[in-house]
């Protein structure tokens, strides 16, 4: 892997894989293994819920009117007091997209706002507030329901002090850089205005409902204000003039926090969502290097006076995916201070595996960080009581939740680990919500069934993996190492003991180095840049203070899509070796075309393969053909679907290191599972070899006569057919020997024959 000396990433175990290694690489599941205690420990995090119908997308101050049940709300409301605890100036939060950020950026609003925020509020029927008191007016309306929102909350409960003290007591700046992922500098520089703007349009709204009188500091502004938006309606932002304007979002923004500060007197806290987008738009515009110069002057200019210059900013909070280096910009808005959600040294990550009920602070970094995301507790209370009416579900959910645990679990923040994605969970939850029915009409068979089936790649679905796959477009050799190496390491961890297990051989170390989208356009594939990318995308977790990894099933399945995609692209589906059962009746046969053309089929991906090896040959190899097993090759004729669970491939557990021999249990000529054993021993053709027939056939004779004098067979103890194959492979070529055998019951001795049909 070609990267920077001074970055170069610790890959363990690459030169000697051990037998798990291989055995990731192609084992086929359908359904993501038990997770190690360690990631789903009962956490001390105060817990409540409210509601009991889940959905998905749902606001703090989402209200179903016409539901007689609640939407179901996990309370997150000492995310206000961990706010004003731990942020001293300015601070930046990174989480993956559905991770709760803008939801919690709402309740700080919401608690801290000494405006009416009526474009939301308003939203919320009068019926929560209807009480028999006379008419209200659109003040004290807006007031009562604020309250009604915090009623009951954890953070009312926990410190009422807190709570009176700071509730609608601050004047709240809310802005969202969502809109600026544009395709040139003119509409960039709109997006910027734009965003302002909008904020501007809630805050004279609801000064002009609330019918105060602005000073005539505040009425300077605010006229200000709307000239810039008349402006920006009516502005030529043609390529002449262009550079002229660039000052306009620095104007606008600046005209607002005076209009903000005259009307309220006191000094504001400014909360910036999306934050990462105009910087990533700029690095991925392709525009050319003076434009991409004036739009990241721009962005500097506006942070700075937006955060580091800015005397009317009382606090600050950013949030995004991406944490874009600010500091790259000169001195323009670095002087903030990152909340990290990635542990900082081993001992963090051994003291919340070991003890799990660590003493939550109720307030600070504690409430801040455990805002986002679900813990167990969180999810084991909102199946039960979503599901508890239906009597089908509610005497499963210990089965719900360890579906929930593998597919969805295992994201670490923190000190917090065992995180579970949350939009996942809501939308697994709501549609096993739609079959609620009563429990004389579900068989115990199809309510499991049901269970399992609504477990898929819900988070995975609201977007793409864009960046990830744009690398993996750019340099799909090392995309494809990398990634397998992931899946290595993810299975195991799945196997290993969190307590005992010392960190596995196949771990993929963390690079110290901070986050730079530019890496990622330097024109070579850059590992350390990726995992980074990959790790504040959601991809990936913290596996320890110095090590990444796959987070939970869902992820793992996203990781095998694009290994897939990718090992596959080759490959027409539409050709006779992809019909369903073609393999398999090829090896009932004795015959191996198909096995020799996947073994070959992702060759393309190889960018230098001068430098490859048998045991990476072999590796690549057998991900291709687990990959195909997706589509049916090695499933039998008879069988009704096509299903990879139907498919057990085991690496042999004995094999030397660095050997790459493959054991497989499949289903018999008479579609019986686990009676068809295939052993296959690889060999390597060098370069200089590949157009050498006899070479490799002779390889291959090697490999199989191998196979006669090991113990391999020992492992097909259930079978009474299997096939031994020497496969001899080198860059392009693959060339196989096989012999096939039989026998009675299988305490009979193996009878060689020519075919199983």
């Amino acid at each position: 892997m070609d990267v920077d000396s001074d970055e170069e990433i610790a890959l363990a175990g690459v030169e000697g894989r051990t037998s798990r290694q291989a055995r990731q690489n192609i084992m086929l599941t359908q359904m993501p293994r038990n997770r190690p205690a360690a990631s789903f420990c009962d956490s001390s995090s105060p817990v409540k819920i409210t509601g009991s119908y889940v959905d998905v997308g749902v606001n703090f101050f989402s209200y179903e009117s016409g539901n007689q049940q609640k939407i179901c709300k996990v309370d997150k409301t000492l995310v206000c007091k961990g706010f004003w605890e731990y942020i001293d100036k300015v601070g930046r939060i990174h989480l993956p997209r559905r991770f709760g950020k803008t939801y919690n950026l709402d309740i700080i609003r919401l608690f801290f706002s000494s405006s009416l925020e009526s474009v939301d509020i308003l939203k919320i029927p009068d019926s929560v507030i209807s009480d028999g008191h006379g008419e209200l007016d659109i003040v004290q309306k807006c007031r009562r329901k604020r309250e009604w929102l915090f009623d009951d909350s954890l953070l009312k409960a926990d410190d009422p002090q807190f709570f009176e003290r700071h509730f609608c007591k601050h004047p709240v700046v809310y802005m969202s850089f969502a809109s600026c992922k544009v395709s040139d500098l003119n509409d960039f520089l709109m997006g910027l205005s734009n965003a302002i703007i909008k904020s501007f349009n809630g805050w004279a709204r609801d000064i002009q409902r609330s019918n105060i009188d602005l000073s005539r500091d505040a009425s300077k502004a605010k006229q200000r204000l709307e000239n810039f938006a008349d402006m920006c309606e009516q502005f030529d932002f043609s390529p002449e003039s262009i550079r002229s304007k660039t000052t306009l979002p620095i104007k606008i923004f600046e005209a607002f926090s005076e209009l903000v500060y005259c009307h309220s007197s006191l000094p504001y806290i400014l909360l910036l969502d999306e934050y990462d987008v105009p910087f990533i738009t700029v690095y991925q515009s392709g525009w050319p290097t003076d434009l991409q110069k004036t739009a990241l002057q721009v962005l500097k200019r506006l942070f700075g006076v937006m955060f580091k210059d800015n005397s009317l900013l009382e606090k600050g909070l950013m949030v995004g995916v991406f944490p874009i280096s600010l500091g790259d910009l000169g001195s323009g808005a670095n002087n903030y201070v990152d909340v990290t959600l990635v542990p900082t040294n081993r001992d963090e990550i051994n003291s919340s595996a070991a003890l799990c009920g660590f003493p939550h602070s109720r307030g600070g970094n504690d409430a801040l960080v455990d805002a986002f995301g679900f813990n167990s507790r969180e999810v084991r209370s909102m199946a039960e009581i979503s599901l508890s009416l239906n009597g089908a579900f509610g005497d499963h959910i210990d089965d719900i939740v360890s579906t929930m645990r593998k597919w969805y679990n295992g994201y670490h923040f923190d000190r917090f680990g065992g995180k579970y994605n949350p939009w996942s969970v809501c939308f697994y939850l709501k549609e096993l919500g739609k079959n609620i029915q009563p429990s004389s009409l579900l068989s115990e068979e199809n309510v499991l069934t049901l269970i399992s089936s609504r477990a898929c790649n819900y988070w995975d679905k609201t977007g793409s993996p864009g960046l990830i796959e744009a690398q993996m477009e750019l340099y799909p050799s090392e995309f494809c190492e990398l990634a397998n190496r992931l899946l290595a390491e993810y299975s195991d961890y799945l196997d290993m003991d969190p307590f005992n297990d010392q960190p596995s051989r196949t771990v993929v170390h963390l690079p110290s180095a901070e986050f730079s989208l530019s890496r990622l356009a330097a024109g070579e594939f850059n590992a350390n840049a990726f995992l980074k990318l990959a790790l504040h995308a959601g991809y990936l977790t913290i596996r320890s203070s110095t090590a990444v990894g796959i987070p939970d099933g869902e992820l793992q399945y996203v990781w095998e899509s694009l290994m897939e995609g990718l090992l596959l692209r080759n490959v027409s589906k539409d050709q006779i070796m992809m019909q369903k059962g073609n393999m398999l009746g090829e090896l009932h046969r004795g015959r191996t075309d198909t096995l020799c053309y996947l073994a070959t089929a992702s060759h393309g991906v190889l960018a230098n393969h001068n430098k490859y090896r048998e045991f990476e040959y072999a590796n690549l190899a057998v991900s291709t053909i687990y990959y195909a097993a997706k589509h049916g090759v090695l499933t039998h004729i008879s069988q009704p679907e096509v299903s990879s669970a139907d498919c057990v491939l085991v690496r042999e557990l004995s094999a030397g290191q660095g050997r790459s021999d493959w054991v497989t249990f499949l289903h018999s000529s008479k579609n019986r599972r686990n009676e068809f054993g295939m052993i296959v021993e690889f060999k390597f053709i060098p370069n200089e070899k590949t157009g050498d027939p006899d070479f490799g056939k002779a390889k291959a004779e090697e490999g199989m006569n191998q196979i006669g004098k090991t113990k391999y067979a020992s492992m097909l103890g259930s079978c009474v057919e299997c096939i031994h194959i020497g496969l001899a492979i080198g860059f392009g070529v693959a060339y196989a020997s096989s012999r096939l055998y039989s026998r009675s019951a299988t305490s009979e001795p193996w009878t060689e024959t020519d075919s199983l049909l």
